[in-house]
């Protein structure tokens, strides 16, 4: 199976700009990107919830798929522009779902939603829970836990 945008040409800045407009066609507000070097976030407000997504980037001379490969500098910066496509496609399909009422953005987003007062993500709190969710833990008894 071929990757989305595997050999895109579209620089970053532009699917920022593209991210940015689809986020106020639907509603945003509060829009800002941050990137560093391993990772970029985009974060945004709708319908009263804040929303962090995380686009983790590659970097030159990091591992890469297959037997003992890390990234080049071109094939890093490939990588990177794919990832950015791809977050395009992502947030276009989940903003459009929700507006056709196909699904509600909280369902959707969840666990994008910044929990308020902690600067976490539902998904950051509770994704590592999961595997002691399905040893018998009970949610109200990992929900009651301090994350830390």
């Amino acid at each position: 199976m071929s990757l989305y945008a595997k050999n895109t040409s579209v620089p970053v800045e532009r699917s920022e700009t593209e991210i940015k407009r689809t986020l106020q066609k639907y509603g945003a507000d509060k829009i800002g990107i941050m990137t560093e070097p391993s990772k970029a976030t985009i974060y945004f407000r709708v319908n009263e919830r804040d929303v962090q997504l995380v686009i983790p980037l590659v970097l030159k001379g990091a591992k890469a798929p297959g037997k003992n490969k890390t990234w080049t500098e071109s094939g890093a910066e490939g990588e990177t522009r794919r990832r950015w496509r791809v977050m395009v496609l992502t947030l276009k399909a989940m903003l459009e779902a929700v507006a056709s009422e196909i699904t509600t953005f909280d369902q959707v987003f969840l666990a994008h939603v910044v929990i308020p007062g902690t600067g976490r993500t539902i998904g950051e709190a509770l994704v590592p829970k999961l595997p002691a969710l399905y040893k018998g833990s009970s949610l109200s008894a990992l929900l009651a836990e301090n994350p830390q």
